[in-house]
């Protein structure tokens, strides 16, 4: 399981933890607006559909959301 921290204007550390190839978990934070197409955490980052999350990741492999999930407390980034 390969993780990643990026830590916010707030000092908040925001982690993304890859659940498989295609689905990064987006945790850290309790306070945040979304939608279909966005998750903006307070304090950031702000991520939306066709944004490279790959950057928070030490290997810069390319890693390019297609949607976000919402599952109960989970936000699941969907890579394509």
């Amino acid at each position: 399981m390969n993780q990643a921290k990026y830590t916010n204007r707030y000092g908040d550390d925001i982690l993304f933890t890859e659940l498989s190839k295609t689905e990064i978990e987006i945790s850290g934070f309790t306070h945040y607006r979304r939608s279909e197409g966005f998750i903006d955490p307070s304090g950031g980052p702000y991520i939306e559909v066709g944004t490279d999350i790959g950057r928070y990741f030490n290997d810069k492999k390319v890693r390019r959301v297609s949607s976000i999930g919402y599952d109960n407390e989970k936000i699941i980034l969907i890579i394509k």
